[in-house]
């Protein structure tokens, strides 16, 4: 994880926490958990790259990958 000052730390790990929730929630699968933080990171991109790819980093090996994945689409 990268340096966050406070206030965006915070908010990366209220994003996570919510994520988490949803796919307790929800009883994701590993198929279902890939697509979902898919459509999470897609739609916190557009608020933030950085925050999104801190976020991604959180959810194991699916969230690394949206983590790359978003560092290559946006010429990290």
């Amino acid at each position: 994880m990268s340096k966050l000052d406070k206030k965006t730390q915070g908010k990366v790990n209220t994003i996570i926490s919510e994520i988490e929730e949803f796919m307790f929630e929800f009883g994701m699968t590993l198929t279902d958990k890939s697509s979902m933080l898919s459509y999470f990171s897609a739609v916190i991109c557009q608020l933030d790259t950085d925050i999104a790819i801190e976020v991604m980093e959180h959810f194991g090996e699916e969230g690394k990958h949206q983590a790359t994945a978003i560092k290559v689409n946006y010429g990290y």
